[in-house]
């Protein structure tokens, strides 16, 4: 597939996504002018926006660009990751949303802190899987954090080193 053409896709992905989130801050422009507003149609909105932001970058991005022709296993296990920590992030950041206005409720920070540990988590799966750090990059990394020497013209050493740290576990 030609990168014009990968282009195009991404480009059309974008426009759905913005079209998403249009329509929903049209409602909450709606809402405040008419002083009519239904917070269930907003939730609504909001895990509208947040699964078609998902399925849109995860899933149907990677397979309309074949990103999946020529991955090997080592690739193929950080996208799965990457997707897990992904959902785990956008959960985290519905969970807030639909519960920011209730009063006394401190659960909406787990919210909040499940969507920046997904996001740095999946960040770290973000390299493998799109390829900048290789299988070899991540064994590399792993000689060089046992004998204390490090290899300076790695892909991108901490990058790679949080790889390293995070398929260990």
């Amino acid at each position: 597939m030609t990168k014009e053409k990968k282009a195009q896709i991404r480009k059309t992905i974008t426009i759905i996504e913005v079209v998403l989130l249009a329509v929903m801050v049209g409602y909450l422009v709606y809402g405040l002018i008419t002083k009519n507003n239904n917070p269930t149609i907003f939730n609504i909105l909001a895990v509208t926006v947040v699964v078609g932001y998902l399925v849109l970058n995860d899933i149907v991005e990677p397979y309309l660009t074949e990103v999946f022709k020529d991955m090997d296993s080592f690739r193929k296990d950080a996208y799965k990751k990457y997707v897990l920590w992904d959902v785990v992030s956008m959960a985290g950041l519905v969970y807030f949303v639909l519960n920011f206005t209730q009063e006394g409720n401190m659960l909406i920070y787990a919210g909040v802190l499940a969507y920046f540990l997904g996001s740095k988590k999946k960040r770290t799966y973000q390299g493998a899987y799109l390829g900048t750090v290789t299988k070899d990059d991540v064994e590399a990394a792993k000689v060089a954090a046992e004998t204390d020497v490090i290899d300076v013209e790695a892909v991108e050493v901490e990058e790679v080193q949080e790889t390293v740290e995070t398929i260990e576990e």
